[in-house]
């Protein structure tokens, strides 16, 4: 087993056809990447009491329960095409997910897949991926309900292109160094993008607050737009300096931040990074409102990286 590995964490016990579609895209995506990263894959299945089936729970039962488990992990384990390590672990699934991230061997990287629940059931029930990626301290590939669907967004083959999501702000970069480390060792090229759209709503939100409109208006978005853009060409320069193939893009359309990133995701790109910060539960009720709703509606694999990290 290489030193370096992906953590691949899947929920085996959900044989629905949403299930087994969230498998099959969480098993392509992890399966290229590692053969992309030179690693290999551990995977994982953690046993929720809760899900265990309805009848008598006796010592048989859980056995049986188990062992079922644990050949149908050893059969997905064949269909990688890298070496892979299998681990079987019973418990709240989150808390152990962050566990296995925090043992001696720690993963460089976990994949995980969300049905994408919303609204009072997801505050109810809550979200394995939404805690995982909220505590871990690596970085965290989230396959959305959307990118479950489409399942072909990168091969072997061809050429990586990577879209880093950036405010330009400290909580963006660490999702930038990432992004240039996997960058570098994928051979993938790299989009640094960045809306304007929360700059302008933090204009349009102070001006109503006073009760008038600033009369320089367009001219303070020239210049938010101007210094923008000199700030993301600094960046691409570095990424450059680097050896990574690098341009830039800014959207100042008046669209909320989610919706620029998920359309610019549209256009062959292969996987987004972005930041992500707060680990309180009760800020944005998640991790950001912006990584959640990427994550929701992306045709493509989104990375998430922890501000703090």
């Amino acid at each position: 087993m290489p030193q370096r590995s992906i953590l691949v964490a899947d929920d085996i016990e959900n044989q629905t056809e949403a299930g087994k579609r969230r498998s099959r895209a969480v098993m392509s995506a992890s399966s290229i990447l590692a053969q992309r990263l030179k690693t290999g894959i551990a995977l994982l299945f953690v046993e929720d009491s809760k899900a265990f089936p309805s009848g008598t729970l006796d010592a048989m039962g859980i056995r049986a329960w188990r062992v079922r488990h644990e050949e149908r992990l050893k059969e997905m384990s064949k269909q990688f095409p890298v070496p892979v390590r299998c681990s079987l672990k019973s418990g709240p699934p989150a808390e152990q997910i962050l566990r296995t991230l925090r043992s001696k061997s720690i993963p460089e990287l976990v994949v995980v897949g969300t049905q994408g629940k919303k609204g009072l059931k997801r505050l109810l029930v809550g979200s394995v991926a939404e805690e995982v990626i909220r505590h871990s301290k690596r970085p965290v590939m989230v396959i959305g309900p959307v990118a479950q669907e489409k399942n072909d967004f990168f091969t072997v083959q061809k050429q990586l292109k990577i879209l880093v999501a950036t405010d330009l702000g400290k909580n963006s970069r660490a999702a930038e160094h990432y992004a240039l480390s996997l960058a570098k060792r994928i051979g993938a090229r790299v989009v640094l993008f960045n809306c304007l759209a929360d700059s302008m709503r933090a204009i349009m939100e102070t001006s109503a607050y006073v009760g008038t409109a600033p009369f320089n208006f367009d001219e303070i978005i020239n210049q938010i737009r101007n210094e923008a853009a000199a700030t993301l060409n600094q960046k691409t320069r570095f990424f450059q300096k680097h050896g990574i193939p690098c341009e830039y893009k800014v959207e100042d359309n008046a669209i909320i931040s989610a919706c620029a990133v998920y359309q610019e995701a549209e256009n062959n790109y292969s996987i987004i990074v972005m930041g992500t910060h707060g680990r309180n539960a009760l800020l944005n009720a998640f991790f950001g409102s912006t990584a959640r709703e990427t994550i929701l509606n992306a045709s493509i694999p989104v990375i998430t990286v922890h501000s703090g990290h």
